[in-house]
């Protein structure tokens, strides 16, 4: 699990964290990356990087939310 402090957002961090992470992965064989977000936390910031949604949890974790599920193909 991974989080960036509020402070340090939109600073290219977390796009840095998880392009690394994502390099990581295809070295040791991976094909796909899956990640979750709450509507209230970053869906925007995965989309931007290539994910695309493919499950949405309406709801969760309270009404008028939902748990989003995301999937890129490495």
């Amino acid at each position: 699990m991974t989080w960036v402090r509020e402070d340090q957002r939109g600073s290219g961090i977390g796009a840095h964290l998880l392009t690394e992470f994502e390099r990581t992965a295809i070295s040791r064989g991976a094909r796909r990356v899956f990640v979750t977000s709450f509507t209230f936390q970053a869906p925007g910031f995965y989309m931007k990087l290539g994910y695309r949604e493919i499950f949405r949890w309406e709801g969760v974790p309270v009404a008028g939310q939902a748990d989003i599920h995301f999937r890129k193909d490495l």
